[in-house]
């Protein structure tokens, strides 16, 4: 009964999540460029779509049940949390570059260089995080 509420319910949902996780930063970079380009502010709920996606991916690496399949493909569940990073800090760039194409708070220089600096110290914020907590694929059976 366990395995068919999974099927059901988690893993129907997971398989978007898997596939759009992975398209999710050619997304924000076309929404960065737009942004550059274009001098307007993009309304996106990437943020939100972020959190969703998070959720679910925290389930399959909490749960040993639920991220069975996905510990099956080594490489997933880590590409996945790095990827979640990586978005989180593109969506942060972008909520920099909005607020200088919206409010016009500071140039768009000074835009670009903290959305460049946000994006590099959450890079650096996750290697030091994988340092200390390196990816070590254990056993489970």
């Amino acid at each position: 009964m366990k395995w068919l509420l999974a099927i059901v319910f988690y893993h129907i949902v997971m398989i978007p999540v898997v596939i759009m996780t992975i398209l999710l930063p050619f997304i924000l970079y076309k929404d960065i460029k737009t942004i550059l380009i274009n001098e307007v502010p993009v309304s996106n709920g990437m943020d939100a779509v972020l959190a969703m996606f998070s959720f679910f991916i925290y389930l399959a690496v909490r749960s040993k049940f639920l991220g069975k399949p996905y510990r099956k493909i080594t490489i997933l569940l880590p590409l996945l949390q790095m990827l979640i990073y990586t978005n989180g800090a593109l969506v942060i760039g972008i909520v920099i570059l909005n607020k200088w194409a919206n409010d016009g708070l500071y140039s768009k220089g000074w835009a670009i260089v903290f959305a460049c600096l946000a994006i590099v110290a959450i890079r650096l914020l996750m290697s030091l995080f994988y340092r200390k907590f390196p990816i070590v694929q254990t056993d489970y059976r």
